[in-house]
C-alpha cells in the first residue's frame, strides 16, 4: 500500500473518530440539558414548597398573634366589667345601709318579716332582728304582722320577738318555734339569693347584655 492509501485510511479513521466524538458530546450536552432542566424544576418546586410553607407559618403566626390580641382585649374588657359590676353592687349596699336608717325602713322591715313568715308556713314564730330594730316591733306591730301571715297561709300565726339578735345591714330572720324551719330575709341574704339575677340586670344596664 502506498503512502496515499495510508493517508486515506488515517483520514477516514480521524473522520469516524471525530463523528463519534461529536455524537458523544451531543448526547452529553443533551443529558446535561435534561439534568439541568430537571434540577431547575426540582429547585423551583422546592422553592415553591419553601415559600408555601413560609406563607403557612406566617399565616399561623398572624392568626396566633391576632387570637392572643383578641383574648387580651377580652380579658381587659372582662376585668373592666367586673370592676364596674362590683362598684355597682358596692354602691347598692351603701344605699341599702342608708335605707336601713331612714323612716321608710320600718315598712321595709315589716314586709320582709311577712315574706319570711309565709315561707316558714305560719304558726307560732320567732323573729330575729338587729338590736336597734327591736324598738320597731311592738306587741301590736307583731300582732298585725301575724294577722297578715295568717291570711296568706291560712294558718293561725303568732309572732314573738326573740331575745337573740343578729348582725346584719337590715331585715329579719323568722323561724318556727323550736327552729326546725327558718327563713333568712336579711338584706345580705336577699342580695345573695338574687345575686345572679342582679348581676345580669347590672350588666345589662351597664353594657347592654350579660357580662
Amino acid at each position: 500500500m502506498g503512502s496515499e492509501g495510508a493517508d486515506k485510511i488515517v483520514h477516514e479513521i480521524v473522520r469516524i473518530t471525530d463523528d463519534q466524538v461529536g455524537l458523544i458530546l451531543q448526547e452529553a450536552r443533551k443529558d446535561a440539558d435534561e439534568i439541568r432542566g430537571e434540577s431547575e424544576k426540582k429547585a423551583h418546586a422546592k422553592k415553591s414548597a419553601i415559600l408555601a410553607k413560609g406563607q403557612q407559618q406566617a399565616e399561623r403566626e398572624r392568626q396566633r398573634i391576632l387570637a392572643d390580641a383578641k383574648m387580651h382585649v377580652k380579658r381587659e374588657i372582662f376585668d373592666v366589667k367586673e370592676d364596674l359590676i362590683k362598684k355597682a353592687f358596692g354602691d347598692a349596699e351603701v344605699r341599702l345601709k342608708r335605707l336601713a336608717d331612714t323612716s321608710d325602713y320600718d315598712d321595709v322591715l315589716r314586709r320582709l318579716i311577712v315574706e319570711s313568715g309565709v315561707v316558714v308556713g305560719g304558726g307560732p314564730l320567732e323573729v330575729l332582728v338587729r338590736e336597734k330594730d327591736r324598738a320597731l316591733l311592738s306587741e301590736k306591730a307583731l300582732a298585725d304582722l301575724g294577722e297578715e301571715i295568717s291570711k296568706a297561709t291560712g294558718k293561725d300565726t303568732t309572732l314573738e320577738l326573740s331575745e337573740e339578735v343578729i348582725t346584719t345591714i337590715g331585715g329579719a330572720v323568722v323561724r318556727s318555734k323550736g327552729g326546725k324551719i327558718e327563713a333568712d330575709n336579711t338584706i345580705e341574704s336577699r342580695i345573695s339569693r338574687i345575686g345572679s339575677e342582679l348581676r345580669f340586670k347590672v350588666a345589662e344596664i351597664l353594657f347592654g347584655g350579660a357580662s
